[in-house]
């Protein structure tokens, strides 16, 4: 037997058609029945998943300044130990960059023409993202091209991660170790990561404390906040 629901902040709760009746029971009581209907937006869970990611990185960052040597095999499992977590980061902040566009591009005013034209040209998603961001608060000037910065970065990483490619590059230096290495332990290690975490949620709090004027668009934001804060990936000033 369910004791209720449960609820988490910034979880939407509404009842649908016909899920609330009221009949008599064999005494001729009243007996009504609800059904509550949620949904829990997941931008949040993924921001969450990046920011323990982050933490994991950062530990691993300082084992690489902290027991660097110069054995290989210890090379090899300092840095595989921020690789991984880091990679998560970027990975997790494009999905949650995903989810957003999908939470808001409802009220965008796109039209299927529109839609298709970005099919048949194979827009990419980040500017899809930004697009969508543009109409639903008018973003302009320095804050669109930072927006667009932002995106296209964590978009671009996110995608590189997910789709690798055995193209061979050139190998890249990194400040913090004497070695060579491939290009994903440059572009994939903790400050980069951290910038990736941090710019995400930035942007969301830009959003959110920038109303679109739309309520459906503000409600949601407000509720991606409100998960954030219980999740404690953001902390609001009281």
């Amino acid at each position: 037997m369910s004791n209720g629901v449960l609820i988490f902040k910034g979880m939407q709760i509404g009842i649908l058609p016909g899920d609330f009746t009221i009949s008599l029971n064999e005494n001729g009581e009243q007996d009504p029945k609800l059904i509550l209907s949620t949904a829990y937006n997941v931008v949040p869970l993924w921001l969450k998943i990046g920011h323990d990611n982050l933490k994991l990185a950062k530990n691993a960052s300082s084992e690489i300044s902290e027991k660097w040597s110069d054995d290989a095999d210890i090379q090899k499992e300092l840095l595989l130990k921020e690789l991984a977590p880091a990679m998560q980061v970027f990975v997790s902040c494009g999905i949650a960059l995903d989810a957003l566009y999908d939470t808001v591009r409802p009220y965008s005013k796109l039209t299927q023409q529109e839609i298709e034209a970005w099919r048949t040209n194979k827009t990419s998603r980040a500017k899809q993202i930004i697009e969508v961001l543009r109409r639903t608060h008018k973003l302009k000037g320095d804050t669109l091209k930072s927006f667009e910065g932002c995106v296209g970065q964590v978009i671009k990483h996110r995608d590189l991660a997910v789709h690798p490619s055995t193209e061979l590059k050139n190998s890249c230096s990194r400040p913090d170790i004497p070695v060579g290495v491939d290009w994903k332990f440059s572009a994939y290690r903790f400050s980069n990561a951290e910038w990736c975490l941090n710019n995400t949620v930035n942007m969301i709090v830009y959003l959110y404390e920038n109303k679109s004027g739309v309520a459906e668009v503000d409600n949601s934001l407000a509720n991606i906040i409100d998960a954030l804060e219980e999740l404690k990936v953001v902390k609001r000033n009281a």
